[in-house]
Order: C-alpha cells, then structure tokens, then sequence
C-alpha cells in the first residue's frame, strides 16, 4: 500500500468514520504505523510475520490484534466485523479471489464498508505473483520463474491470473453488492464498497471521479 495510505486510504477512514480496520499483509508494519495514528482505530493484523516479529512489535498496543499466519488459514476463523479491509499479501489469483470469498462468507465487512487492494494493475493485476508458491494448490500455480526474488508467472493475462482478474471474478459473483473502481498508480489501487447506505455511495462516486483525475494525470505524465 506504499503511496496510498496517507493521500488516499486514511482521509477515506476518516471521512467515512471507520474504526474497525483489519489488515492483511503487513510486512514491517510501515502501513500500520500511520493508520494507528487515526483517532480511534482498532486494528487487526494478519501476516506470517516473515519480515518483522509483529506480536513483540505491537505487543504494548491495546488496540492491536495480531494473528500471525496466513490469510487463508486465518480468516475463515474470524468472527469480528470491520469497517475497513485493507489486502496486501500474496498477489496471486488463488489467494486473493478466496480472500474475498471468505470475508463475504464470514461477514467479517460492515454493510457500508470497503476494501482496499493493492497491485491491481501492472504487473500484477493480470499476472501472478507467489510469495509461498508451495502454499498453494498446485492447479493454480502458473508456470514461473523468480523475479527479483519473488515467483512471478511467466505469462500475463488468461483465467485466474493476477489480483484485478481475482476482485473480478469476485464481483461477478456478488450480485452487484459490490462497486469498484481502481487508481492506476503505483502499480494500482482497488476500491470494493458494499453497498449499503445512500451517504456510502455519495462518498464513493466522490472518488470515483477522484481516481478517474488521477488515472488521466497519471496517462499524462506517461505520455
């Protein structure tokens, strides 16, 4: 979420009054410390703790939650409702497409609420990319390669690869409860609002015109 979390996630938080925030993939918790700086906040973190010893980190922090392991392991036991869901983690289609499910499937987001993504666009929007490839089935690991570290599939595009073709496949699903739209920068942002209250849906056409300013700035300054 590196970009977004000062110009655009935490003044959506307050200008929707969100309390409840459940983050997944958190990193070095970089993210987190500036969200706990919004009046308020409750948070719940969900990471493998790879990078940083997130318990020990946030272990005097009251309101913090910590649930170390992985997102498909976690949230399906979860029985918390939030009013913000920020995704993070591992940006593969398989993992991002049942994040979803399970977060519909245990109610854990407020009618009202809204999810956040990251990497929605290029590269990997319609690309997969594997943190812990042996983490998931193997029907849905694309071919790969190692890239800067990271288990990249070698092709783009196809059925049920990359974080833009999961969230769609996922909307496709809901029925229209959902709405979404994306900011195509820094890799991109996605916006899933449940669609609830007349006052959600204001604020969320308040952005939609937001991003499609910055999505043609952005079209631009690459031209």
């Amino acid at each position: 979420m590196v970009g977004f979390i000062n110009p655009i996630i935490i003044p959506f938080i307050k200008q929707n009054v969100y309390q409840y925030i459940c983050q997944i993939g958190v990193s070095e918790g970089k993210d987190t410390d500036k969200l706990l700086r919004v009046q308020n906040v409750h948070l719940t973190l969900i990471d493998p703790c790879l990078d940083e010893d997130l318990v020990s980190k946030y272990r005097n922090y009251p309101n913090v939650e910590v649930c170390k392991g992985l997102s498909l392991e976690i949230l399906p036991t979860m029985k918390k409702s939030y009013d913000c869901i920020l995704i993070d983690g591992d940006h593969n289609w398989f993992t991002v497409f049942n994040e979803l499910i399970a977060i519909e499937a245990m109610n854990l987001l407020r009618n009202g609420g809204a999810i956040f993504l990251h990497d929605v666009s290029r590269p990997y929007g319609r690309r997969d990319m594997y943190y812990l490839p042996d983490t998931i089935p193997p029907s849905y690991v694309h071919p790969y390669a190692k890239d800067s570290g990271y288990a990249t599939a070698l092709h783009e595009n196809g059925p049920k690869n990359g974080v833009l073709t999961a969230v769609e496949d996922f909307v496709n699903q809901q029925n229209e409860m959902y709405m979404f739209l994306k900011f195509d920068v820094f890799h991109g942002l996605g916006l899933l609002v449940k669609q609830h209250a007349k006052k959600t849906r204001i604020i969320f056409l308040q952005w939609l015109i937001m991003s499609m300013f910055i999505n043609q700035i952005t079209k631009l300054i690459r031209s």
